[in-house]
């Protein structure tokens, strides 16, 4: 790890890149099948898209509150629904059926 600035560390550019097997994934609300309202940017969108055009499939956590917990979130073809979401009162695990290609 080398010194990347405001305090932090990270791998230097000569690392090697890994595919992770699990994102832990930030949110600003969920539902219960699984779908997130991230935070806007599109970060882990993109980061999750990318991996799954290189054919890795990582398991998604979203690490939330239970009071971020709403009815429904408004979900698109394209969003890919999370494996499981950490709140302070558990874990709850979600059966998603593959869509077809």
């Amino acid at each position: 790890m080398i010194e990347t600035g405001f305090g932090t560390s990270g791998p230097p550019e000569d690392a090697p890149v890994i595919e992770p097997s699990l994102m832990l994934v930030p949110l600003a609300a969920f539902d219960e099948r699984g779908h997130r309202i991230g935070y806007g940017a599109g970060y882990y969108d993109r980061a999750i898209a990318r991996l799954h055009a290189m054919g890795t499939e990582p398991h998604l956590v979203g690490v939330a509150f239970d009071c971020q917990k709403v009815e429904t979130v408004p979900d698109e073809p394209h969003d890919v629904p999370l494996s499981a979401i950490l709140t302070e009162s558990g874990l709850r695990r979600f059966r998603h059926i593959a869509k077809s290609s």
